[in-house]
């Protein structure tokens, strides 16, 4: 059912949230998922923040881990609800299921937040953004978010942080050989109906996995106050991940991959019919006990079709080379080091006419010290990227941090990030829209300055991050809204707190983002980042019953009138989630989901509607 945006925010829910947090850090007992360091023991061992293994609270960096049991907890449909409660995130979409579904990052850009899947680059070349809303969540084991920049370790892309998502991959187990499998089946309102099937083979020191997925849905109608003509957006999206791991007698690793993902989305006025593959083939290596090498290669396509009025074509194709190489000299002292090499092609066709057909290259080397001083640690990365359509890019990051004693931790850092105009802000006019590419823009480059306190108390874990990003020649909508600009300068100040233990008997957590966010020639705040998200549920186990309460707390912000494409305000929200789980045999459970429980008024992007209450119901089963 869609539903009138609301006026104000829902004051009461905000104080409850407030309070919330203000009693959590009272609390007993950590919850599964840790966005704070945590006990060695109990630790998440991150991959993302420093392109090494090591435990989370090492990282000298504002992250946050998914597991698999916190995603199946959720129950999440998708990644913009599952992503919505992280600390520093802001999740947007331009109506239901299935449509564009952007990430700002710390109040920075939509395509400044570098996507991997699998270690491989899911921006597109066109939007320079990835397609996020076409990632069905069923079929991601792990997702790793490191807010911050993070040039000097991954180079463009990356100015607001990088999203890591490890897909379901073929396990070798402790077993020599061995079947496991899983199944689920979902209906809700909507008419929408989910399906997804997986299974891990291994013999000996081979596996193989591979998971399918279906979603349907009639959609709603995306647009507020829709006309008599205006249809809901269906949206249908067919996937698939192979992949398959074989481990040598010498301690050598080979993995390949292959990703499909197939989605179509009708709207009032066309079909958008959208098609990603990604190949990647990985090897890691064992020179010595204390150096592993490792090559991955990978190509990645995109192909997306907007068949309407304006009718237009987008086509990425990508290849990517990465060397890298980890050396352990001592427990005191690592070091990373490595070659990245990507060459990717856009072809943009509109109402059948080529509009660009261009190639682009870049090359970069990169290291990364990681040491241990006794009384400090520090993390020294340095990266150079040439580029070559605007040169040579030199970024870096430095962070020291310490321990302070009775599980309290401290760290600051120091960082610069770029990130160069995507081919379609270069290049690609939309006269229909009246909109036109500008192929005199420049990369964007920030400096960004942050420190991390994070501790672990009678059981609960909890971090504050305060940072500043000062962002050069910003990329964004000009003064007429017909094209795009350098802004000189943006910068966005803010807080992030979360935390995670126990409330009466009850699992807890909350977060709290807050921005302060200018653009420097206008004085206005930068559109789409409310300046307040906060988030905080609960969770308990009664026996065979899961009981799951969450709610996400958004304020005001500015946005871009549809109708007049003048500046506009949206109101904040406040809206709750419930989830059920029942156990009913060992390895079959039902869950149920009733998403925006209140039924509330809102909006997240001015013009565009979202959900009123739905439910979904999902059958699980393993085996």
């Amino acid at each position: 059912m869609l539903k009138k945006p609301s006026k104000t925010i829902d004051i009461a829910a905000l104080s409850c949230a407030a309070l919330f947090i203000a009693t959590l850090p009272l609390a007993t007992a950590v919850a599964a998922q840790a966005d704070a360091s945590a006990n060695a023991e109990t630790q998440e061992v991150i991959i993302t923040a420093n392109r090494l293994n090591q435990p989370l609270g090492e990282a000298m960096a504002a992250a946050t881990v998914f597991t698999l049991d916190d995603i199946e907890a959720s129950q999440a449909e998708s990644l913009f609800e599952l992503l919505a409660g992280a600390p520093g995130i802001q999740m947007a979409r331009t109506g239901g299921q299935g449509t564009q579904t952007s990430l700002f990052m710390r109040g920075t850009n939509s395509d400044h937040t570098l996507i991997l899947i699998d270690g491989v680059k899911a921006n597109t070349a066109s939007e320079g953004f990835a397609r996020l809303e076409n990632i069905p969540v069923t079929q991601i084991q792990r997702i790793e978010v490191v807010r911050g920049p993070q040039s000097s370790l991954y180079g463009a892309d990356a100015i607001g942080g990088v999203i890591q998502i490890f897909t379901k991959q073929a396990e070798l187990g402790n077993a020599d050989t061995g079947l496991s499998g899983n199944l689920s089946a979902a209906v809700g309102t909507e008419a929408t109906a989910n399906g997804n099937a997986g299974i891990n083979i291994r013999s000996n020191n081979t596996a193989l996995a591979l998971n399918v997925s279906h979603q349907q849905t009639d959609g709603i109608r995306p647009i507020h106050t829709p006309t008599p003509s205006a249809r809901r957006s269906a949206y249908e999206n067919d996937a698939a991940n192979l992949s398959i791991s074989h481990q040598f007698s010498n301690g050598a690793a080979l993995r390949g991959g292959y990703d499909l993902r197939d989605s179509e989305l009708n709207y009032d006025g066309g079909i958008n019919n959208t098609e990603g593959r990604t190949a990647n083939l990985a090897l890691a290596l064992p020179i010595s006990d204390s150096w592993r090498t490792g090559l991955q290669v990978a190509r990645f396509n995109d192909d997306s079709v907007n068949d309407s009025t304006f009718s237009s074509r987008s086509r990425t194709r990508r290849n990517t080379f990465n060397w890298q190489n980890h050396v352990q000299a001592n427990d005191n002292n690592s070091l990373v080091v490595g070659v990245d090499f990507e060459s990717e092609d856009l072809l943009y066709e509109s109402s059948g006419a080529v509009q660009t057909d261009t190639t682009r290259d870049n090359r970069a080397v990169f290291a990364v010290l990681d040491t241990d001083l006794s009384a400090f640690n520090t993390t020294l990365s340095l990266r150079s990227d040439d580029n070559e359509q605007f040169g040579q890019k030199t970024t870096g990051k430095a962070a020291i941090g310490t321990d302070l004693g009775d599980n309290l931790q401290v760290w600051t850092s120091y960082s610069t990030a770029f990130k160069a105009p995507s081919l379609v802000e270069l290049y690609v006019d939309f006269p229909g829209f009246f909109f036109f590419g500008n192929p005199d823009l420049q990369p964007e480059t920030s400096r960004n300055i942050e420190v991390g306190l994070e501790g672990s108390h009678a059981g609960a874990a909890w971090s504050v991050n305060a940072f500043r990003n000062e962002i050069k020649n910003l990329i964004a909508t000009n003064a007429s809204f017909n094209s795009l600009t350098n802004v000189e300068r943006a910068t966005i100040n803010g807080v992030e707190l979360a935390v995670n233990g126990t409330l009466l008997g009850w699992n807890a957590n909350a977060a709290l983002t807050l921005l302060d966010h200018e653009n420097s020639e206008t004085g206005q705040e930068l559109l789409r980042r409310p300046n307040e998200i906060l988030s905080a549920g609960i969770s308990r186990e009664f026996d065979k019953l899961n009981v799951g309460l969450t709610w996400l707390v958004r304020g005001a912000q500015k946005d871009v009138d549809p109708v007049t494409f003048g500046t506009s305000s949206v109101a904040g929200n406040a809206v709750f989630d419930l989830v059920l789980a029942y156990q009913l045999l060992n390895d079959l459970s039902l869950q149920l989901k009733v998403g925006n429980l209140f039924d509330k008024d809102y909006q997240v992007v001015d013009g565009y509607n979202t959900y009123g209450r739905t439910a979904l119901l999902t059958t699980r089963y393993q085996f």
